[in-house]
Formats: structure tokens, C-alpha cells, sequence
């Protein structure tokens, strides 16, 4: 059972890191007994803010909405969207939105502290007391889950020296490269994993498995084997030793190992689903749609997924609702091409191929959009890693010829069957019958001589919503081979963006680290600009 969300605003690790320690026996005499201070904070508190700051920021899912869904979604051609604003799927450049995610997770916002601050709190203390020993590795295990998507995003970012201005003084951390990191954070999962005790300390602040530490060390193996998975290319041997010891440390077994976090909308606007606060706003209701790329890949192949995932809203002014639920049958969805406006020239989504038409004024009405009801619901799943994912990476283990337990087939076909099973886990009325399961593997057989191209293909299906984890995947592995897009004046050449780039606040005051940093990159601080491991 996961434990519900709860974000308690009150936890703002500034006053409660306010003491300092005293020399002389007049300070000593002065301090108040019941203040609180690193050594006799509880840290669980901490842990579950950090938690769930990952989830998205509580300042109207800012980081979500710019980074995940304006740009990965629509580049990863799961979504597509008409407004020139969600600029992923045009390949233009907007430097507020691309540097959105690296200023909420290092500064954070308002009241809030960033992700990073959060769990460099919580390691700071709980370190070196026995009595949050568990709570200490399940911290560096969560910094990973922060830091590898930070450093998958844009590449060399500070790491070592990150949030350090309060323990440390520095004020100016230095980037380090992403290989430093990723050697780090894979030495991090390995040591945490095998510290985790159960007979030791259940924290009680875990938003994810409620203080199992069984599960937790699934979860840093899991994490591991998608670590491991991405220095594929760029450094194989290593690749090879990581996702060896993770797939004999154990990982996940079951969808219901998946990590993932329940938002409580009964806080409102500070806990409810993130992707969901954009999803259900009244002028992304009627624009935000599924691509073509993502609904002919299901309805090609007559994936199940497709009528639980997928309906034709209702003619306007209901198209605007999501109470009034759509046209959920199969044969009458239709995906919409990526790259087109409403702007009434060339690129206007009327000139696109094979445009259906509009419906009662709607110009995108007889296109398939997510179904609110089960994608877009306040109290939904924000998914982190599921046995999906790491069966189909075990699955490439297999078929690359790694020493892992099982054939590429037979964890190719627990991948898929558990990325369709774990549709429940959004709502209930998702659930796809396990007959419908095995006549979909039935019909679409794995195949070892494209064994790649099908485990990516389908890996990139499993992780809609973590649009975050589909665009590392698709850079690290190729596929899906998806189309590229030329909408006028973008800034890539009509190619999918690799990276983002950073904030231009940074050259300003971290200027000597930035403009080191910069000089390192493949291709530049641009879109086109490739990560270390994206080879």
C-alpha cells in the first residue's frame, strides 16, 4: 500500500538548521533546550520533502510543465501540441523554459528549497547516527534518483560541492563531468544497497515503500541496472560489470515493486499530481493530444493500450471538460503529427497530412487526447522506476549476451506484459485483461535479429508520463527511429534537441565554473549539445 502524500510547508530547513554550537559555558547556558539542531532533528521529516519535491515543484508544477511536458513529451512524440509555447516538438529555443528544471532542483522557489538542497539536508543529518542509520542510505540513494536526472538533462553540473554553501562555504561549485558523476553515483547505489538493514531503523517520513528496506535495496539495484544500461555506448565495459551486479544484487520482481509516489489533492494546489495540475488546466484540456508517432505505434500492432489510455473528446463545448468522457474505441483513435500550429499558415495543423477535419469549431477535435479520467487525476501516480523498465533492460542484458539470469524473450515479455499491467496502478478502469496480454505477445513475438530496436520501442511506450526517463533512453539506445520535424526558425536543423542548456543566470554567478563547463561540451551549449554518455 502506498503511503499518501503530504507536504507540510512548515518544513523549511533554514530555521531548522538555525543553531550553532557554542564554546563557552554563558553560550551554552543561553541555548534553548527544545531548539531544534542537526542533532536531534528527526530526519524522516526532511525525507519525505525530499521526496517529494521531486515529484515537481509545489509552485504550479513549474519545472513539470517546461522541462517534462513542453519539451521531452512533445520531442519524444508521446504528446503532441498546437500552441507555439510548447516549443519541444518546434525545436525552437526558450531559455526560460529550458533552464526551468536545473534553477527549481538547485534553488528551488519562493519558500521552497530545490531538490538538491533537500537531500544534502538529510544526509548532513542523519549521518554517522546509528539511529537513522537506514534513513542515511536510502538519502544517498535518493540523491542519486535527484542527480542522475540532472546530469542526464544537461550534462557536467555541480555535484560534489552542490548546496554545500551552508556546511561548507562554497558558494561557487565547481561542474563536475558526468562521468566523475556517474562513477560516483553508481559507487553510492553499490555501498547504500549493502548497508540497508532491516534489522535497523524503519523510517517513517518514506513516501514510497513506508520504510520497507527490502524494497529499498530492490530500488537502488533497479537503479543501478538503469545506471549501468546508460554507459552503453560510451563505455561498455563498465555497462556490462553494473548491470551484471545489479541483476544479481535483485531488482525489481513484480509491478508491485514500482516506485512510485501518490499525490493528495486534499492539500490542494500544494499536493496535487504535478503533470496533472497542467493536464487539466481549462486551455491545455482542448490542445494537449496524443501523437500520431505513439498512436500508430499501438494501434499498428492493435496494442490493448491504446482504448485505455486513449479517447476522442466530446464535441465542443464538452471537449473542454474532463467529466464527460470520450470515444475510447480503438479503430476511431487518431494521433496528431507533431510540429503544426493554429497560426494559419504553412504549419497551421489544417495544411498537416491526412488532417480529419474540425468538429463544432474544435480545429483539433477529431484527434485523440490522454483520458483525463485515468492519466490526469489529482490524486494520480507519479512513476520514478517500475519493473517494466527493468525488465527490458535485463532484456537487452540478455540479448547483448551479459551475464544475467533468463533469456532477452522471456524478460522482453515480462517488460511488456508489466507495462501494461501497471496501467491499474493509474485507475483501475486502465486494467488490461491478461488474455488481451498474451494475444498481443502472441501476435507480436519477440524477434532477436531487431531484439534492440523491439526492447527500446517498447521501452519508450512503458514510459509515458516520465518523459524525463524516455528522453535518456531514446538518446542512449536510438529508437524509436522517430521523425524529426522543420518547423520555420528552429534552432537544431530540423533534428531532436539532445540536451538543454544552461541557465544564463549561471554565467552570470558562477561565471568561472560555467565558462569551463561550457568549453566541455560535445556540439556546444545548445540543443544539439550531446551528454557524455550520448554517443
Amino acid at each position: 500500500m502506498k503511503t499518501k502524500l503530504f507536504i507540510r510547508n512548515t518544513l523549511v530547513i533554514l530555521v531548522l538548521l538555525i543553531a550553532t554550537q557554542c564554546t563557552s559555558d554563558l553560550a551554552k547556558l543561553n541555548v534553548d533546550p527544545t531548539t531544534a539542531t542537526e542533532d536531534n532533528f528527526d530526519p524522516n521529516f526532511l525525507l519525505t520533502t525530499a521526496q517529494v519535491s521531486f515529484t515537481g515543484s509545489a509552485d504550479f508544477s513549474y519545472e513539470t510543465w517546461r522541462a517534462q511536458l513542453i519539451h521531452f513529451s512533445v520531442m519524444m512524440q508521446h504528446f503532441s501540441h498546437v500552441a507555439g509555447y510548447w516549443v519541444g516538438d518546434k525545436y525552437l529555443l526558450n531559455q526560460a523554459y529550458n533552464e526551468a528544471y536545473f534553477i527549481e532542483a538547485f534553488a528551488g522557489g519562493g519558500a521552497n528549497l530545490g531538490q538538491v538542497q533537500n537531500i544534502v539536508s538529510v544526509l548532513s543529518i542523519s549521518k554517522g547516527r546509528p539511529l537513522y542509520s537506514n534513513i542515511y542510505q536510502i538519502a544517498r540513494i535518493w540523491k542519486v534518483v535527484i542527480f542522475h536526472r540532472l546530469t542526464d538533462i544537461y550534462g557536467d553540473i555541480p555535484y560534489f560541492d552542490a548546496a554545500q554553501g551552508y556546511y561548507k562555504g562554497i558558494l561557487k561549485p565547481a561542474y563536475d563531468s558526468q562521468s566523475d558523476i556517474y562513477a560516483d553515483m553508481l559507487k553510492e547505489l553499490d555501498e547504500a544497497a549493502a548497508a540497508l538493514d532491516p534489522s535497523k531503523d524503519a523510517p517513517t517520513g518514506d513516501l514510497i515503500y513506508n520504510g520497507n528496506i527490502s524494497q529499498w535495496k530492490k530500488f537502488a539495484y533497479s537503479m543501478m541496472l538503469r545506471l549501468g544500461t546508460r554507459l552503453s555506448k560510451v563505455d561498455p565495459t563498465n555497462s556490462k560489470k553494473w548491470i551484471e551486479k545489479a541483476a544479481a544484487g535483485g531488482v525489481f520482481s513484480s509491478i508491485n515493486d514500482n516506485a512510485f509516489i501518490i499525490a493528495d489533492p486534499s492539500n490542494g494546489r500544494a499536493s496535487t499530481n504535478r503533470i496533472s495540475q497542467v493536464l487539466n488546466l481549462p486551455y491545455e484540456i482542448p490542445n494537449i493530444r496524443w501523437s500520431k508517432a505513439f498512436v500508430d505505434f499501438l494501434k499498428n500492432n492493435n496494442d490493448p493500450r491504446l482504448s485505455a489510455l486513449s479517447e476522442l473528446p466530446p464535441p465542443a463545448p464538452d471537449n473542454n471538460t474532463l467529466k464527460i468522457v470520450g470515444d475510447t474505441n480503438p479503430a476511431n483513435q487518431l494521433g496528431m503529427p507533431n510540429g503544426y500550429d493554429l497560426l494559419g499558415g504553412a504549419t497551421d495543423i489544417s495544411k498537416a497530412p491526412g488532417y480529419p477535419g474540425a468538429v463544432a469549431g474544435d480545429p483539433l477535435g477529431k484527434y485523440s487526447r490522454p483520458r483525463n479520467t485515468i492519466l490526469a487525476k489529482d490524486g494520480g501516480p507519479t512513476f520514478i522506476i517500475t519493473y517494466a523498465e527493468t525488465e527490458l533492460m535485463l532484456a537487452e542484458a540478455a540479448q547483448l549476451g551479459y551475464t544475467v539470469t533468463g533469456s532477452a524473450s522471456t524478460h522482453y515479455n515480462n517488460g511488456v506484459t508489466a507495462a501494461m499491467s501497471q496501467l491499474a496502478q493509474f485507475d483501475a478502469a486502465a486494467t488490461i485483461p491478461a488474455a488481451s496480454i498474451t494475444t498481443y505477445l502472441t501476435a507480436n513475438p519477440y524477434n532477436p535479429a531487431n531484439g534492440i530496436q523491439m526492447i527500446n520501442t517498447q521501452y519508450w511506450a512503458a514510459t509515458i508520463l516520465n518523459d524525463y526517463e524516455t528522453f535518456a533512453n531514446w538518446r542512449r539506445s536510438g529508437f524509436p527511429a522517430l521523425t524529426p520535424v522543420n518547423y520555420p526558425n528552429n534552432v537544431t536543423g530540423g533534428t531532436i534537441p539532445r540536451r538543454l542548456i544552461y541557465p544564463q543566470s549561471e554565467a552570470a554567478l558562477n561565471g568561472d565554473n560555467y565558462n569551463t563547463a561550457i568549453v566541455k561540451i560535445n556540439g556546444g551549449n545548445t540543443l544539439v549539445g550531446r551528454v557524455w554518455w550520448d554517443k
